[in-house]
């Protein structure tokens, strides 16, 4: 990966405050050690910041920056052209397909120093890669976002234009765009605490108008709606409830990734149409808190919904790192478990991962290193859908009706269940 010029806006600054704490004002169960503490995510380094989990608290903005850098690295996963030519023919076998990246973050988002730059070469990853559909996230929480959101999705709605893609709302938008080659977009929010400020019923009315397609209630933490992933040991609020029953009125998806286990099977229980974990992998492969548990995933199989491993290394393995094999191997668990018409792709990567690492590793109350997060990883992209489908078919024997679900049309189900008047 090449060297980046890292800058800074005032848009960082409140962020940037949660780098003034010690370490003893970690809110997650550790044991210090020398040089740092152990967590449940293993050592955290409090002075190297080439260790796997680091401390950024009160650290200064150079060893920031350094960490920054090593992050950045270690990001893009490489494949041999032997794997590379099997990804093509995997590719050209099914390009009359519909092909869905589940969660493509983010939209142009100051907040998340997303600009239309960083915004286009995604979508313009996506589309070279045969991608169909791009969900783009225009929000996850209030303490990253606060108040942007009507302006990120405007602008966001210019730049789709400007690029030349295609906002859809309905099934029938998204196979005219195959049918034309144009990049559909949708918009997902992967948190919902903008709707807590107000009516909850016309704020899912206006998520709905604006065209935000797929929701989630919490972006990790905590909040008024349900417990996140972080914590894992509350579920749906009353509240939360009350704002499943809405998001169905109005035809949005539920999601549960960020979401507690708790609140995944809540929600799949509560709501009255088949629901989704965007980007969300397999606690039994890889117990990462950010991870589904069985039950989770099983709450939402029953429910005819549908889970898509996401290709961020941070949530597949312990070192990071982020295989097609890798993923295919989640794939596969949550196949055997509720069936391979209910899996799907998501890529999760940052498009402009120095700027995103910029927010991400100061802001330990989102994402805190002592539970796995702001680590090295690897993250697979749009064209390795392909490498994955190649891996289903050589290793695991797939069918070519499995693999056109895999690839879009088992969400195009629970789209439609979710969208039809």
């Amino acid at each position: 990966m090449t060297n980046h010029t890292i800058s800074f806006s005032s848009l960082f600054a409140s962020l940037l405050i949660a780098t003034a704490v010690q370490a003893h004002d970690i809110g997650h169960a550790h044991e210090h050690v020398e040089n740092g503490w152990n967590s449940k995510a293993g050592f955290v380094s409090d002075t190297d910041h080439t260790a796997y989990l680091w401390n950024p608290r009160g650290k200064s903005q150079e060893e920031i920056n350094a960490r920054i850098q090593f992050l950045a690295e270690a990001y893009v996963p490489s494949r041999t052209p032997e794997q590379e030519k099997r990804a093509a023919a995997a590719k050209a076998k099914y390009k009359n397909y519909i092909a869905i990246n589940s969660v493509m973050p983010a939209a142009v988002a100051p907040a998340m120093a997303m600009g239309e730059a960083h915004f286009h070469k995604g979508l313009k990853e996506n589309h070279e890669a045969g991608i169909t559909l791009a969900s783009a996230s225009v929000y996850n929480t209030k303490a990253i976002f606060g108040d942007t959101l009507p302006s990120t999705i405007a602008n966001t709605d210019q730049s789709i234009t400007a690029f030349g893609a295609k906002k859809i709302d309905t099934i029938a938008d998204i196979r005219q765009a195959k049918k034309t080659g144009t990049l559909a977009v949708m918009y997902n929010t992967q948190g919902a605490d903008f709707v807590l400020d107000g009516s909850l019923k016309d704020n899912l009315k206006w998520s709905s108008q604006v065209g935000i397609r797929v929701m989630n209630t919490t972006y990790n933490n905590d909040n008024a709606l349900a417990g996140g992933g972080s914590k894992g040991t509350s579920g749906l609020t009353k509240k939360g409830k009350t704002f499943v029953k809405y998001a169905n009125q109005q035809g949005i998806v539920l999601d549960c990734s960020h979401a507690s286990n708790q609140t995944c099977i809540d929600t799949a229980n509560e709501s009255k149409k088949p629901i989704v974990a965007s980007h969300s992998n397999v606690y039994a492969l890889y117990p990462h808190t950010r991870n589904l548990t069985d039950d989770a995933i099983l709450a939402i199989g029953q429910r005819d919904g549908a889970v898509c491993p996401t290709g961020a290394g941070g949530f597949l393995s312990k070192d990071g790192s982020a295989s097609p094999e890798i993923f295919a191997e989640h794939v596969v668990y949550v196949a055997n478990l509720i069936g391979k018409d209910k899996v799907c792709y998501s890529t999760d990567a940052v498009h402009n991962v120095m700027d995103f690492y910029q927010v991400a590793v100061p802001n330990t109350e989102v994402y805190p290193p002592e539970l796995g997060m702001a680590a090295p990883i690897e993250n697979l992209h749009a064209k390795h859908i392909w490498d994955v489908v190649a891996v289903l078919e050589d290793k695991y024997n797939w069918s070519q009706n499995d693999i056109v679900g895999f690839l879009g049309e088992n969400l195009m189900r629970v789209y439609e269940a979710n969208w039809k008047k």
